[in-house]
């Protein structure tokens, strides 16, 4: 399984048959929040479609830029961390995550997108070797990285339907940060 791509970010050590996975465990029985695990579980899985994955399938790596700021290619580490245009949503979150992390942030977290992402999209992942967490930590992380990676998907959805319409790029910032 470690071997298909859609699947790197993804802890496959953890899934058993008849265990269900902290995306899904940690849910309360709400609509709203089945909704945001519905996203997230589409990161984790590799199946949220970005621009990195359309162009995989045109052949067009024009096609690889983010249609928000046009800056650089939408690939995972691009929509959660990067993008410009989800900057404002990324900021109320992500101080929530960095708090739960705080002992490691600066360790290991400071400047390391690809373990920042990896965090987000499945922390049982680093459990053990780098977060070094209690089951009650986890949870909270896996909460609030639901809320994280909803807000982002929403704003993301919106950004682009108003994209359609006026046909004019969202941010244009300088650069990604």
């Amino acid at each position: 399984m470690k071997e298909k791509s859609t699947l790197k970010r993804c802890n496959t050590q953890t899934l058993k048959i008849h265990e269900t996975h902290p995306v899904w465990k940690t849910l309360p029985p709400l609509t709203f929040e089945v909704k945001k695990a519905n996203i997230k579980a589409r990161l984790l899985t590799g199946t949220y479609l970005l621009q990195d994955h359309v162009q995989r399938f045109t052949g067009n790596t024009e096609e690889q830029k983010c249609q928000l700021c046009q800056i650089e290619k939408e690939d995972i580490v691009h929509f959660i961390l990067r993008c410009p245009a989800l900057n404002e949503k990324r900021q109320k979150v992500l101080p929530e995550l960095k708090q739960q992390i705080v002992n490691k942030w600066h360790e290991h977290f400071m400047g390391n997108k690809e373990l920042l992402v990896q965090t987000i999209i499945d922390c049982t992942q680093l459990e053990i070797n780098i977060l070094n967490i209690n089951q009650e930590t986890a949870i909270e992380i896996e909460k609030i990285s639901r809320k994280l990676c909803y807000h982002l998907h929403v704003t993301r959805t919106l950004l682009h339907q108003r994209l359609v319409v006026t046909g004019q790029n969202v941010a244009k910032d300088p650069g990604c940060k």
